[in-house]
């Protein structure tokens, strides 16, 4: 049986979402998880580590910290090669930067195929540079999405050769499914009969949260009723909640904090909202579209991949908050071209996004077969 050691830093939000499902559907496999107790400077998921277990990982603890150059990182450099020695692995999986630079680390030299999944890359010169200098040590670059695909050869961070993409995928027998969902308007007081837009992300510069409260304000003569749920935390929610005062949207934008359960609760928002900078390839956004929600989202590499403007939603540019809040009146009034726009975007999650397609390939990946692609976006 295949060994894999997946290595995560970024215990929350997506990306813990994704290694939970990896060692939950990818079957034959012994799946090693290393992570930290918690997330320091992030929102840690609580749930992520007894998923991991209850799907038969074997967990390790390693201290890591998001900032690179962290002293400690040095220190879980020497503490995860040790564990590599010791496990013998035939595959060592890194996931997000921190995870993924310290696992193709870890790894030189031994006898172990070497996968990386960053699940969003981060646009910055520095960590370009950084991600540069971990070509050679990548023997397989896992992109989620085309065009995060597309962006990381253009950054000169991988070839054609070693690059495949398997987007991200969710459990479509229960992914709307809302038994023993919260009750999203009670949890925030909205009103029951209000048009309820919804956010769900990391309160965090990447995800753009701030444009939402814009949003919301724009649209305060032409959706008087309208109110917003932000689901999630994150180092950013202290300056959203001085936006929602600065736009006087108070009792109008509910700040709700991490949710469990939240992707059970997709059916009952009006609409969604991922203003995102950059993304890898958005669940919640999947969730949605699963659930049969309308979704706006930003012109960003993985939003522009799940999501084809006029077809399965609405796409707008990157930081146009009224061309944003025209896509969400559009949404909410509920036209013709939205309901063909909700079937269309079920259909693709269908047929791009679901589990058991994806961990079907990356289960070939680890065992050593020649994975290109499963997806069929091209728009980057």
């Amino acid at each position: 049986m295949t060994t894999v050691v997946h290595v995560l830093e970024a215990l929350e939000g997506g990306t813990a979402r994704h290694v939970t499902d990896v060692v939950t559907h990818v079957v034959g496999v012994t799946h090693h998880v290393v992570v930290p107790h918690e997330r320091v400077g992030g929102t840690t998921d609580r749930l992520a580590v007894p998923g991991m277990q209850a799907a038969g990982a074997e967990v390790h603890r390693v201290e890591m910290r998001r900032f690179p150059i962290s002293p400690r990182n040095g220190a879980a450099l020497v503490e995860l090669r040790r564990l590599l020695h010791r496990l013998r692995p035939d595959v060592v999986h890194g996931h997000s930067a921190v995870g993924g630079a310290l696992a193709r680390t870890a790894a030189a030299g031994l006898p172990t195929l070497r996968v990386y999944t960053p699940n969003g890359l981060h646009p910055s010169l520095a960590a370009t540079v950084a991600e540069r200098g971990l070509r050679r040590a990548t023997d397989r670059f896992v992109a989620v999405s085309a065009g995060e695909a597309v962006v990381a050869m253009a950054r000169g961070i991988t070839d054609p050769d070693h690059t495949c993409v398997i987007p991200n995928g969710i459990d479509l027998t229960s992914g709307a499914d809302e038994t023993g969902a919260p009750d999203l308007r009670r949890v925030a007081g909205v009103p029951e009969r209000a048009p309820l837009l919804g956010f769900v992300g990391r309160l965090a510069a990447q995800k753009c949260p701030e444009a939402v409260v814009a949003v919301v304000a724009q649209l305060g003569d032409r959706v008087p009723d309208l109110h917003a749920v932000m689901i999630g935390g994150g180092r950013m929610e202290d300056a959203v909640r001085r936006s929602v005062a600065q736009h006087g949207v108070q009792g109008r934008v509910h700040l709700v904090g991490h949710l469990p359960g939240a992707r059970r609760i997709m059916g009952q928002l009006d609409a969604l909202i991922l203003p995102s900078r950059y993304e890898g390839c958005p669940y919640a956004v999947i969730e949605a579209m699963h659930a049969g929600t309308p979704v706006v989202v930003s012109d960003a590499v993985g939003n522009r991949d799940v999501v084809s403007d006029g077809v399965t939603g609405r796409v707008v540019r990157t930081g146009d908050v009224a061309a944003m809040a025209d896509a969400v009146a559009e949404a909410m009034a509920r036209g013709p071209g939205v309901q063909s726009a909700i079937e269309a975007a079920r259909g693709r999650v269908r047929a791009l996004h679901d589990v058991r397609s994806t961990s079907a390939a990356l289960a070939r990946l680890y065992s050593g077969e020649p994975v290109r692609t499963i997806s069929d976006n091209s728009s980057a």
